[in-house]
């Protein structure tokens, strides 16, 4: 018998094993960047809805400055037929 025969074969078990772990460590960072880019996607859309709603409450906050202005309030209450009360008309409650 030659000594090349005569050699036990090799196992090939922690090459495999090595070769699975680097696998499932690509995936599981390929799986973490598509989470980060689906959580990117999903803040910038939170921003936008952001930008909307600040526009949109300085919107309502200039239609409550025009409805309470005291020109706009004066002139409806002439309008209406309304005055200021007498000193005789007010009660101050305690």
């Amino acid at each position: 018998m030659t000594a090349a025969k005569a050699s036990p074969r090799r196992s090939r078990a922690p090459e495999a094993a090595a070769v699975f772990a680097l696998l499932a460590a690509c995936f599981a960072m390929l799986l973490l960047r598509l989470e980060v880019l689906r959580k990117g996607y999903e803040l910038s859309a939170l921003r936008e809805t952001l930008i909307g709603l600040e526009q949109h409450n300085r919107a309502l906050k200039l239609e409550v400055a025009k409805l309470s202005s005291t020109e706009r309030l004066r002139a409806l209450a002439a309008k209406y037929g309304m005055a200021a009360p007498a000193p005789a008309q007010t009660v101050v409650a305690p």
